[in-house]
């Protein structure tokens, strides 16, 4: 379904059909597995953010619910990374291979992508114990959803509205903090943080979508674009960390200097764009936006209850 809140149904069970339908989504992907086990659980994880991100929508009207389920869904995606994130590490290499503009880097480039493909390979959990993770997060996924069936998030349209209002705020308000440290600071930290600001925020506008379509599709549309940017120089970040440790690929110091300034060039490159496109996406005022989304969203339930 829709990742969408609907107005027109009752605070309570527009948030958990979102939440259960997500979660029986992750569950679906992890038993089916139909491209392969690496694939279902990056769409599962892909699937846990969208629960997280709702429940930071939901967190002024049940903080300690939302401050629980979080914690339980962060630590089950948090148990199925591992592969992702070597996986990561390739799809970098394989992308900066589609930047560079000569041969010598490709090169260098074509044998950091093997290198990096013979070490997930041989630090690889086996397809067994990766198995045992995803039953295991199976199970948290269906005590998920009991725990979210059997909670209580009735609101009035008026006390939703505001609470919605006050999430929004809140969320706009940290990622513009966010914006300024990056400008400030920029270190590979804080650009993840500012990563994590538009995720949320993109979730945020898709979930509140139907009480101002065009202009939060539009903000949907800006901070996907802004969140897949800085996704791509997160995943540079991880890679030069990678190249500068100790547990670099064994590659000679040649192409490992190669590989390096390729990366490093392409990050400051991103981080230039993502932090002109976040001054856009984040550029409005958190208290007139929170003030639109409240007013709105009470107007679309007065409008359903007045059919």
């Amino acid at each position: 379904m829709a990742f969408t809140l609907d107005p027109e149904k009752p605070f309570d069970a527009a948030v958990k059909k979102v939440a259960v339908s997500q979660l029986e989504d992750a569950i679906k992907a992890l038993k089916k597995q139909p491209r392969g086990l690496d694939e279902a659980i990056h769409d599962a994880r892909k699937k846990f953010k969208r629960v997280r991100g709702l429940l930071r929508l939901i967190r002024p009207a049940a903080k300690d619910f939302s401050r629980q389920e979080n914690a339980r869904i962060r630590d089950m995606a948090a148990g199925l990374s591992g592969g992702r994130d070597a996986t990561a590490l390739i799809e970098c290499a394989a992308y900066l291979r589609g930047l560079v503009p000569d041969g010598t880097r490709d090169m260098a480039l074509s044998r950091l992508e093997t290198a990096l493909r013979e070490r997930r390979s041989s630090a690889a959990v086996s397809d067994a114990a990766l198995q045992k993770k995803a039953k295991d997060a199976i199970h948290t996924c269906r005590a998920a959803i009991a725990a979210i069936e059997e909670a209580d998030f009735s609101e009035d349209p008026s006390a939703a509205a505001k609470r919605l209002g006050k999430a929004w705020k809140k969320e706009l308000a940290n990622a513009q903090v966010a914006l300024m440290t990056v400008q400030a600071e920029g270190g590979d930290d804080d650009f993840h943080e500012l990563r994590k600001k538009s995720q949320t925020y993109w979730m945020f506008s898709a979930l509140l979508s139907p009480a101002w379509p065009s202009a939060l599709k539009a903000k949907r549309n800006d901070a996907k674009a802004l969140a897949d940017l800085l996704g791509h120089e997160h995943d540079l970040s991880m890679l030069l960390q990678l190249l500068d440790g100790p547990d670099a690929p064994g590659l000679d110091a040649g192409t490992l200097a190669i590989c390096r300034d390729a990366a490093l060039e392409t990050r400051t490159q991103l981080r230039r764009r993502a932090i002109k496109s976040a001054r856009k996406t984040f550029g409005d005022e958190p208290d007139v936006e929170a003030r639109i989304i409240r007013t709105l969203w009470k107007k679309r339930v007065r409008a359903h209850d007045g059919e």
